[in-house]
Formats: C-alpha cells, sequence, structure tokens
C-alpha cells in the first residue's frame, strides 16, 4: 500500500490508474536496485481528490504535534455522544483500520453501559 500525498498528488490526480501504478512500480524499483522487484498482482487506485465527498480528507499531526488531539477528539460527551473514526485513533490515523478500531472501542463502551 502506498499513500501519495503532498506536491506528488498533483502530479499523479489526472493519470490513468495503470499510469499511477507504473510511476509507483518505478519509484519501488529505483529504491530497490539490488532486488527483483515484481509487478503488483492487482492494484486499486482511490483517487480520493476526485471524490466530491471526502476530497482527500484525513488527520493528520501537525509539525511539533503531539497527537493528543487523537485522544481529545475521542473523548465521549456524557457517556451518551461517542465518537469513532480513524481521527479518533492516535496508534492508527490516516488508516481504514484506525476507523474500524475505534468504532470497535466505542461500541466497547455502549455495550458496557
Amino acid at each position: 500500500m502506498t499513500v501519495i500525498t503532498g506536491d506528488a498528488l498533483s502530479l499523479l490526480r489526472d493519470l490513468q490508474d495503470s499510469q499511477v501504478v507504473d510511476l509507483c512500480m518505478s519509484v519501488l524499483r529505483e529504491l530497490f536496485q539490488e532486488q527483483d522487484v515484481p509487478d503488483p498482482v492487482r492494484f486499486f487506485v482511490t483517487h480520493w481528490s476526485r471524490d466530491p465527498w471526502s476530497r482527500m480528507s484525513y488527520s493528520f499531526v501537525k509539525t511539533g504535534g503531539s497527537g493528543e488531539a487523537y485522544d481529545i477528539i475521542a473523548e465521549d460527551v456524557q457517556g451518551k455522544l461517542f465518537f469513532a473514526g480513524e481521527a479518533t485513533n492516535r496508534h492508527f490515523p490516516q488508516t481504514v483500520t484506525g476507523a474500524y478500531l475505534s468504532g470497535v472501542r466505542e461500541a466497547s463502551k455502549i455495550a458496557a453501559l
């Protein structure tokens, strides 16, 4: 898996999926010149930047930040309102895994009521 961000995003935004994969593979092959880097068996390119509902949104810790905001955002409100999502998981931010685990975490809190 790779996440393409920053200035590189504008370079890839309008490419076809196969072109994005080819470019990523060329970077990998440059990084691992001593090894045989095989072509992927399958691939999936999300194009979040073109999705009108997400516009490539995800949480991040700014330079110099502690990540404490993830914990603060995850705090429930009077045991009645609970928050889940990748932005509430300090250990797995910016991932589907983080979103899923935060949902399990909050479901456990609710079940314990």
